[in-house]
C-alpha cells in the first residue's frame, strides 16, 4: 500500500518505508526528441528502479524476433504485405 500518499498505518506513515532519491540523482529518459532536444521524463520502473532506462512513450526500438518461429512469422508477414502490394 505504499502508494496511498499521505496514510498513515499506526504511528509510521508508509511512505517513509520508499527510499526517495533526491532531483539531482535522479535518472531521467534522455531519450532524443523530434525537436532535438533530450527528453526530461522520469523512466518506467519496477520496486523503485528503472526497467530500461527509457520513459513510457520512449520505450526503446524492437529488438526484433528472438526465436525461429517469431522470425518465420515476420517473414510470411512481409511476404504477404509484398504480394498486395
Amino acid at each position: 500500500m505504499p502508494l496511498l500518499v499521505g496514510y498513515i498505518c499506526g504511528k509510521k506513515s508508509l511512505l517513509s518505508e520508499i527510499p526517495q532519491k533526491s532531483r539531482a540523482n535522479r535518472v531521467v529518459c534522455n531519450a532524443t526528441t523530434r525537436k532535438g532536444t533530450r527528453c526530461q521524463a522520469p523512466p518506467v520502473s519496477i520496486n523503485n528502479e528503472p526497467k530500461n532506462g527509457r520513459c513510457k512513450l520512449h520505450g526503446g526500438m524492437s529488438t526484433g524476433p528472438r526465436t525461429e518461429k517469431g522470425r518465420a512469422a515476420i517473414s510470411a508477414s512481409n511476404k504477404r504485405r509484398a504480394k498486395n502490394k
